[in-house]
């Protein structure tokens, strides 16, 4: 059986590494969804949520252009 420690450190990790994916530019989305996916599923949760959006499944990033002022 698994700690609760050892879910909580591969929670708190997966979300590190989807806020990283995020500020690093990889167009991962952040929202209520991608949060739980991380949290719940640590590590793993967070290479799927990246995979998905960089083969543009889910998960994607909205781009707004930018308007002229």
């Amino acid at each position: 059986m698994v700690s609760l420690r050892t879910l909580a450190v591969n929670a708190i990790v997966g979300l590190i590494i989807l806020f990283i994916a995020n500020a690093v530019g990889l167009g991962v989305q952040i929202s209520l969804v991608t949060l739980l996916v991380c949290a719940i599923l640590g590590v793993p949760g967070a290479i799927l949520v990246i995979l998905l959006a960089l083969l543009d499944i889910a998960f994607v990033a909205a781009v707004v252009p930018a308007t002229l002022v």
